[in-house]
Order: C-alpha cells, then sequence, then structure tokens
C-alpha cells in the first residue's frame, strides 16, 4: 500500500471504532434502561429476558468488531513507523557504504605509495633476513671453533672500527 492509502485506512478505521465505541455506550445505556424498567415492574419478565440477551448479543458483537477495528488501525501505524525506521536504516547504511568506500581507496593509495617507497629503499623485492636460531638449535661441530689470526689493521681502519662500535 502506498503512504496515502495507509493514512487513509488508519484514518477509516479509527473512524469506525469510534463508531462502535459509541453504539457500544448506547447499548449500555438501553440495557441499564432495561434493567431500571424491570426492577420498576414496568417490563414483564419474558420480554426483558428476550431484549437483554438482544441487547448483550449485540453488544458483545460490536465490542468484537470496535476491538478489531482498534488492533488493524495499531497494526498500520506500526507497519508506517516499520517503514520510515528501513528508509533510515537503508540511508544510513548507504552513508555506511560510502564511508568504507573512501577509507578502503585511502588505504589503498596509502599501501601503493608505502610499497613505493620501500621499493626505494630496497626493502622490497631482496630476499628476507633467514631468523636467527634459537640456543640450543646450532649445530653441534666435532671440533672447536678457531679464530681467524688477527691480522695488521691499518691505523685509519681502527678508527673507523671504534667509531662503528660506539
Amino acid at each position: 500500500m502506498e503512504k496515502e492509502g495507509l493514512e487513509r485506512a488508519v484514518v477509516s478505521a479509527e473512524k469506525q471504532s469510534s463508531y462502535f465505541r459509541l453504539e457500544q455506550v448506547a447499548l449500555r445505556s438501553a440495557l441499564d434502561e432495561l434493567n431500571r424498567m424491570r426492577d420498576a415492574n414496568e417490563v414483564d419478565e419474558a420480554l426483558y429476558e428476550e431484549l437483554r440477551e438482544k441487547y448483550s448479543q449485540r453488544l458483545s458483537e460490536i465490542s468484537e468488531k470496535e476491538e478489531q477495528f482498534r488492533k488493524v488501525a495499531q497494526s498500520i501505524r506500526r507497519l508506517t513507523k516499520y517503514d520510515k525506521e528501513i528508509a533510515i536504516l537503508k540511508e544510513y547504511q548507504q552513508e555506511l557504504s560510502q564511508k568504507i568506500t573512501k577509507a578502503e581507496s585511502k588505504l589503498e593509495e596509502e599501501r601503493s605509495k608505502i610499497l613505493e617507497i620501500a621499493e626505494r629503499f630496497g626493502l622490497i623485492g631482496t630476499p628476507e633476513l633467514k631468523p636467527a636460531r634459537a640456543l640450543g638449535q646450532e649445530p653441534v661441530k666435532a671440533e672447536p671453533e678457531r679464530l681467524p689470526t688477527p691480522t695488521q689493521v691499518s691505523a685509519e681502519a681502527a678508527e673507523v672500527e671504534s667509531e662503528v662500535e660506539r
């Protein structure tokens, strides 16, 4: 149903429910008057029972119809409320989707910049260093390692070495 159709249906159901409530009031009043007439002996008992039964039956039917129309109006109001909520959520979903797309493109842009810088510095495309072995994983050698014999180092090389060690 269109929005206008739903609004008309709510108004119509509410009007019908109001008419039924008015009829309920009239029937209750008629039952009260009938009881008063019986108490005053203005109506014989058989007629009283017949009228009371008809009025009570009609009141029950009207009450049921009024309840149905009230529930229909309430249900339609809920439907329109849910439609509005869904529209709001869809709009929010679209906004979030746009934000996600924007964030993904920014991420991709940053990633390409970083990769370009890493390639420029030679960090990408070079073989990775082997991880250091943990203690106890080193292979056992049969002979002890021999340290290389020291060679004579020039004064300039010694100076550079000491700078590196600092």
